[in-house]
């Protein structure tokens, strides 16, 4: 399998690439304008070629395409590598808007190509092991997610071409969503509100299925110091779940557990370890392997596809239609 990186900056060269390489992607070739920047890593990580733009690229000497651009250069990327009918995984998000979105898929139903978006936080260390207690079947399923994702950027947009909320969305915002429909799938009609801060953005989402009982909540923003990460769930049978900043996994057992009695605080089911690898915590190493597999004919069933983040795009597309606000300027 040959494989070539487009986009070597802070996340595609210092993340992407070792995690791409740990997880048994070799790569055959840099694709940057940053000629000096891409070199360098050629030498370092022993990468044949190097290439200044895509046009320059014989697509046909190659399998696999990883992208990790600007938010503004992602679609086209992906788009080239599609049409080129190379297997593409794109770092979120893949399209700077829902229209984008939904042109892409249209595209990627027309090739032969697979295209998977890096969706680290379904993979993370942490999300695994709630997702391995909620299937299980020990604790019933789950009625109420809740899930925050707060950061300290973007407090600016980040191009000309994005309005600050569409910012927000793709830095943090459509993990948060995807998250959540992701441990509570068919969730539909969400809605929300964006919250008044003093510093960036702070938006709200919900929504609730009165039949089923069951409710989904996101909070999400650029409002924090630091970054700060929670994922609350409740199942049918009364446990709470809380997975705190992807370190810590804690079981807060249902009154009715029959242990409660001798017992009834919280329990530790898992916590990071001090010499956890980064790309196995953070889930970019895990995910890429997981791409890996579907090309060699498995099925990761938590693996993103362009199709999956559908709702999620929409559910925030709801949000700033109601807020009168868009995903441009």
């Amino acid at each position: 399998m040959r494989s070539l990186l487009i986009g070597v900056g802070s996340h595609g060269g210092d993340t992407l690439l070792p995690a791409a390489c740990s997880a048994g992607i070799p790569l055959s070739a840099l694709v940057d304008r940053d000629a000096a920047r891409a070199s360098q890593l050629a030498t370092q990580w022993m990468i044949p070629q190097v290439y200044a733009t895509a046009d320059q690229v014989d697509s046909s000497t190659f399998d696999t395409a990883l992208i990790a651009l600007p938010v503004t250069e992602q679609a086209a990327h992906a788009a080239w590598a599609l049409k080129a009918g190379l297997q593409t995984f794109v770092e979120k998000p893949p399209a700077p808007d829902l229209r984008g979105l939904r042109s892409l898929i249209e595209l990627a139903q027309q090739s032969d190509a697979v295209c998977c978006v890096g969706m680290n936080f379904r993979w993370a260390e942490g999300t695994r092991k709630l997702i391995e207690a909620l299937e299980s079947g020990t604790y019933g399923t789950a009625t109420c997610v809740r899930v925050e994702h707060v950061a300290r950027k973007p407090v600016t947009s980040f191009s000309a071409e994005l309005s600050l909320e569409a910012s927000l969305f793709a830095a943090q915002g459509i993990h948060a969503i995807d998250l959540a429909q992701m441990l509570m799938p068919g969730t539909t009609g969400t809605a929300g509100q964006m919250i008044s801060v003093d510093r960036g953005r702070l938006c709200a989402m919900g929504a609730t299925n009165s039949q089923a009982g069951t409710r989904l909540e996101v909070l999400f923003g650029s409002c924090a110091a630091a970054f700060y990460h929670s994922v609350h769930v409740t199942t049918s049978r009364g446990d709470m779940f809380h997975l705190r900043d992807l370190s810590e996994l804690q079981l807060r057992p249902s009154g009715g557990d029959p242990h409660v009695t001798e017992y009834p605080g919280v329990r530790v089911l898992w916590r990071r370890s001090p010499g956890s690898d980064g790309y196995t915590h953070a889930g970019y190493g895990p995910e890429l392997a997981a791409f890996r597999d579907l090309l060699n004919g498995e099925a990761p069933h938590r693996l993103a596809r362009l199709e999956d983040l559908l709702p999620v795009y929409e559910a925030f597309d709801t949000l700033l239609t109601s807020e009168g606000l868009g995903w441009t300027e």
